[in-house]
């Protein structure tokens, strides 16, 4: 029997694949130099695509296994509870009319059922440095990741956006790629890790 965290194993072994491709490439092939720099600097935004495509994943994954659980509203852990209602609701937006607070309120009030459906959504708002990374953790109630990561993501999520937002002041050779890579090969493995633990203690419970 296939696992959740087996599929979330699996992706992972995809998204490592893929990583691994993109740091051979510049190597296996005859670039020009301008060529083989141009490829180099390109495969950041490909990086990251990876890493947030990954976080993604994990918790849609890990949203449908909870809802095999059929968890009771009364036993339900508050933070994802909190963003299961989120999720539906979206808090965030202004509701300064009277209709669209009620309209709020009957929603809550279809989704305060006996058990509580997740929805497998997952809010990276498009950019997944690490405040944003044990946000989403928090919500899952899931441990964060190690401080020590924070430096090393936020230099991926600054590269990144440079490169994506067509800056050409940036500089990228094969050490950032190398460097890039290994963040996110240990994150998504610690995440994995930590996902196991976190389902297996029941945190996702009061």
């Amino acid at each position: 029997m296939v696992t959740f965290i087996d599929e979330i194993l699996a992706d992972i072994d995809w998204r490592v694949s893929q990583l691994a491709t993109l740091k051979s490439i510049p190597i296996r092939y005859s670039f020009s130099p301008e060529h083989k720099e141009l490829q180099i600097k390109y495969s950041v935004p490909g990086i990251y695509a990876i890493w947030e495509g990954f976080v993604k994943s994990s918790f849609i994954i890990y949203s449908n296994h909870l809802n095999t659980l059929s968890i009771g509203r009364s036993e339900i852990a508050m933070p994802l509870l909190t963003h299961q209602l989120d999720s539906e609701c979206d808090f965030n937006s202004p509701r300064i009319n009277f209709d669209s607070k009620q309209r709020m309120v009957l929603l809550l009030d279809s989704l305060l059922t006996e058990i509580v459906v997740i929805k497998p959504n997952v809010p990276t708002e498009s950019n997944v440095n690490f405040k944003v990374l044990n946000k989403i953790l928090e919500r899952f109630c899931i441990d964060k990741v190690s401080e020590g990561y924070e430096q090393k993501l936020n230099k991926l999520l600054l590269f990144r956006n440079k490169i994506a937002h067509g800056e050409n002041s940036i500089s990228v050779n094969m050490t950032h790629v190398t460097e890039f890579i290994a963040t996110v090969e240990n994150l998504m493995l610690d995440i994995a890790i930590n996902i196991e633990q976190n389902e297996r203690e029941g945190t996702y419970k009061k």
